[in-house]
Order: structure tokens, then sequence, then C-alpha cells
């Protein structure tokens, strides 16, 4: 059916179809042509119109996560063994709640993402960062995205967890299918590997929760042991779904937005010399990387009524894709050169990436940091650092960034 739907051009069929070009922009240039929403063959709806795309993300009363539907388009029940419901933190956290479990849940959270906390990080997290360049200097050739956009996000979560770096493989790997099951699960394979890795997790956070209760520390975990929103304590419910969505979220997206700016970096000689000249606009460069080749190309949400917007009639419980890929390029905002990277571009963090309103990811402070940060030593420490062959992009629809992306230093490369 789907295939038939793309041969017909139905543009919301080709968005939620995988790009054998690995390159949605096309497609979203084809649904913002055929108008500001637009309903496919397949009753679902999709918007690459920045404005709308913001209302719709600020309108969490009538446009719901999939999660909180009357009606969800995707069945994400998983059960254990026991015939238990497995915990699926994407489902189960404050990211897909209304008010006021929502607001209670992430009210909690908040005070370790506060731009004062991040900022305590920021040498911490390039002292991390000096580490691993040195090592990786006597390899010669290595990989951007597995030896160190991979272990940054993977380090700094740890330490919020309070535990070493003895687990990074099992992150790394549940990291890893939690990105590909963002855009569904396809088959008994995914499914199995899906609900054997939320086995897991869960008994991992469930252990921590417990250690935590014995043997308090000063990390994120004890402060949910002992915490009493609204005078009552957290259940063990909400506590394993809050680690797993930090994990989860501060993980997959933080990895693809860091391989996404080295590639876009290296991919241009000129750009490269700019920041090494000027690394102060680093922070806008990583800016621009979020809204010109965004690692989370769209979000799904769900009508929980009747609603009319932009002139369209939709009915409950359907399906409307925001396309923040395509609204971070919206030249009503960003201008006619929307289409190209522009290092010093004003408006850039007018970007939806990390979305709109209350649902406005938590973590992008630290996210951005990350990236700053491992842009500003990767380029100081390897002033002449040159992609190599063999780059792999994501085969990933909602996830767009680089799973092997090899790198070179140049004859005049700093190794110290």
């Amino acid at each position: 059916m789907l295939r038939i739907l793309m041969m017909s051009g139905d543009p919301v069929a080709q968005l939620i179809a995988r790009h054998p070009d690995k390159d949605p922009y096309s497609v979203y240039e084809s649904i913002r042509e055929k108008g500001v929403l637009v309903r496919g063959n397949i009753g679902a709806f999709a918007t690459c119109d920045h404005e709308l795309a913001s209302a719709i993300l600020r309108d969490s009363s009538r446009f719901g996560s999939f999660a909180i539907a009357k009606a969800k388009p995707i069945d994400t029940t998983v059960y254990d063994d026991n015939g238990e419901r497995l915990i699926v933190p994407m489902d189960d956290s404050f990211l897909s709640m209304d008010p006021p479990d929502h607001t209670r849940l992430r009210r909690m959270v908040a005070p370790w993402f506060s731009p004062r906390a991040i900022r305590e990080r920021t040498a911490t997290i390039e002292t991390m960062l000096e580490e691993l360049l040195d090592d990786l200097a006597a390899q010669g050739e290595w990989d951007a995205v597995n030896d160190l956009a991979v272990r940054v996000p993977i380090r700094v979560i740890s330490a919020f967890f309070g535990i070493g770096e003895e687990d990074f493989e099992l992150f790394r790997r549940w990291g890893g299918i939690i990105g590909t099951s963002v855009d569904g699960i396809r088959t008994m394979g995914d499914l199995k590997t899906f609900r054997q890795m939320l086995i897991e997790m869960q008994e991992f956070f469930g252990d921590l929760i417990e250690l935590r209760k014995r043997e308090p520390g000063n990390d994120l975990v004890t402060f949910m042991v002992q915490a009493e929103p609204e005078g009552e304590p957290l259940s063990w419910h909400d506590m394993v779904a809050t680690c797993g969505v930090l994990l989860g979220a501060g993980f997959e997206t933080t990895v693809n937005l860091i391989g996404n700016c080295i590639l876009t970096v290296l991919s241009d000689p000129d750009l490269r010399q700019q920041l090494i000249d000027s690394p102060e606009l680093i922070p806008n460069a990583v800016e621009e990387v979020l809204r010109w080749d965004a690692p989370v190309q769209y979000l799904l949400r769900v009508t929980t009524e009747p609603v009319t917007i932009a002139g369209v009639d939709i009915p409950a419980d359907s399906p409307v894709f925001v396309v923040v890929g395509g609204a971070n390029r919206d030249p009503k905002v960003f201008g006619d050169n929307a289409q190209e990277f522009d290092l010093h571009r004003k408006n850039s963090r007018e970007h939806l990436t990390f979305g709109d309103g209350i649902h406005l990811c938590v973590g992008a402070g630290l996210a951005r940091i990350e990236a700053a940060a491992t842009l500003r030593v990767l380029l100081r420490k390897f002033p002449d650092l040159h992609l190599a062959d063999g780059a792999e992009r994501r085969p990933t629809r909602v996830v767009r960034g680089m799973t092997s992306l090899p790198v070179r230093p140049g004859a005049g490369a700093v190794r110290a």
C-alpha cells in the first residue's frame, strides 16, 4: 500500500517511507509546495510551515503525543515473560505526559539542566574531550562517531547517574536500539530486540534505584529517591521511566548532533578555518547545524479532538507529522537562503529541533554545550582534520545522523 501511495505522489506517504537517497529535504519541499498543512491518502497530515509547526507543538491540549492520545496509531505496549507491561521510556515518562503529571516530573529534573548547572559541567566536559582526543591522536585514522561522538554523551549521562564507564557498551547498545525504534518496530526481530532492551534497562535502573536508597550519592538518581514533589515520593515506575528517557533522549540525539556538526565542518574547508580563527562562532555553528541538518527530523502528534487549523479540518485521533526538518528551512522565517548553511545567520536559534511549548527538550542546553565543546577542542587539537572514506548515514527517518564517520589528521595536525 505504501509503495502504491508513493508512486501516486502522496507526500505524506513519502515522508513516512524510508528515503533511499538518505536525503529527506526534497520530500519536505514537495510537502511545502502543496500547502501549509497537507493531508495524505493514508489519512495523516503533515506540515513544513514553521509558524504552524510551532503552534501545533505549543498546543498540547489538542495535539497530544501518540502515547497519550485516545487512540494511538501505533501500539507500543510490550510485556515481559510474566505478562507484566514493560516500561517504555518514551511513552511512560514526562516526555509524553500532560499536566499536572508532566509539570510535577519535569520540574523535578529541571534544576539538573539549568544554565548554571550546565555551565558548571562545561570544564569537566572539555577535560574529558582533551583526554579522549589525546588517546585518538596516536591512532591515525579514527571514527568521529564511534570513537568520539558516542563517548561524550555517555560519559556525561553516566555522571548524572553517579556511575562509571563500566556500562559504556551497554548504554551504547541501548541508545542505538532506542534510536532505531523511534522509526517504529517493523519485524518480529525488531520487537524481540526492543523487548530485551526494555527488560535489561528496567532491571538496571531498578537495581540502581535500590542501591541509591542504601548508599546515597551526589547524583540525579539519589535526588529522585529522596525527592517528594508535592509532598509525595516518586513511584518506582516514574523513576525508572525518567532514567530511561534521560538516557535515550540525552544520548541518541546528542550523538547525532555531534556527528552532524563534525560532518558539516569538515566538509567545508572555509567553514572549518573560520571556526579555527574565530572559535567564538562555534555556538552559532551548532545552532545552524541544529536548524540545517537536525538530528530529529519530525515529531508525531495526534489530535485529541476535532481540530480546524490553517483552514483544514482534522478529525480526532488523526496523526499529524510536525516536520521540524522542513520547518527549520522555511524561507518565510530563514530567508531565501534557508536551504543553505550560513554560519552568520542571525536567527538560527529559531529552529524547532528541540520542540516547542511544554515539551521543549529539557536537555537542550546540555546538548548544545556538548556539541560546542566537542568542536572547540577537536579543532584546537586537529586543525587539519579531514574526512576519510567510508562515511555512512543512518537509514532511519526520524533520527538523522551518521553511523560511521572516518577521519584522519593532515600533515599539519596538532597532536598535543
